[in-house]
């Protein structure tokens, strides 16, 4: 895929840690001029000075739709078009259970997970290159149930609806939208740390319903967005290591 993106302008959001960051790194080396995009100015701007090569930095809150719009008329105006938008931010949050999830946190979850996703779709659809590409991390816990945090997995679900839902919108203008759903990824979401970026056949085998790397998911996103991917759109694409391919083992009684 080397030099998928020469002379093309990719943004990503939640680009300062994890798949955003991975992403956006990847982006960049496949020759992109790129923008990362956070609620962490301080992370965007280091993922941006460590890649150099023209990458600038942006201060989104996904939340709110001023600020998606403010985002991209900055793309816009430092650069005068958008060819790819990979609609990464979200929150997890701290849930064990549907007991441990208050109003608040469920409306925090769906402000930021669905309706920021929704923002961020909006605000660059009006945009949107011929030709160009969306992609919107879902989860695999939007396509089913997931018990630990019922609102992540509603919202989720809801992005899912939505993507596929755009699909005319951005068929208008030429261009195509795809959700991720990732199953598990290590990841500072869930506490684990940021490793370097590896050449893509260097990237190891993920055991059957292992965990993930961010560049693994950053690189399903990148040939969503290529030419490569040209015939897929309103789709949400599973990569989970085979984690919802079966039913869960059955446990059998223990006795004598």
């Amino acid at each position: 895929m080397a030099g998928t993106f020469e002379g093309k302008v990719a943004l990503v959001t939640g680009a300062a840690s994890g798949i955003g960051r991975a992403a956006a790194i990847r982006f960049a080396e496949e020759g992109a001029r790129v923008f990362c995009a956070d609620l962490n100015l301080a992370g965007a701007e280091a993922v941006a000075a460590g890649i150099g090569k023209g990458a600038s930095a942006v201060q989104v809150d996904v939340a709110s739709y001023a600020s998606n719009q403010a985002m991209v008329d900055a793309v816009m105006a430092n650069a005068g078009q958008l060819d790819v938008a990979f609609l990464n931010a979200g929150f997890y949050g701290a849930a064990e259970g549907l007991d441990t999830v208050d109003e608040a946190l469920f409306d925090r979850l769906v402000a930021i997970n669905l309706k920021g996703a929704f923002n961020g779709i909006k605000a660059v659809q009006a945009v949107i290159a011929t030709g160009g590409a969306v992609v919107v991390t879902a989860s695999a816990a939007g396509i089913v149930g997931h018990p630990a945090n019922p609102a992540y997995s509603a919202a989720k679900h809801g992005v899912v609806g939505l993507v596929k839902s755009c699909v005319d919108a951005f068929a208008a203008r030429g261009a195509r939208i795809n959700a991720l759903c990732p199953g598990g990824v290590e990841t500072p979401l869930i506490g684990a740390p940021d490793v370097a970026i590896v050449p893509a056949a260097d990237l190891p085998r993920v055991p059957a319903r292992g965990m993930g790397r961010a560049q693994h998911v950053a690189e399903v996103a990148l040939w969503l967005s290529s030419p490569a991917a040209g015939f897929i759109t309103g789709q949400a694409q599973v990569l989970d290591a085979g984690l919802l391919s079966t039913f869960a083992p059955v446990m059998l009684p223990v006795g004598p």
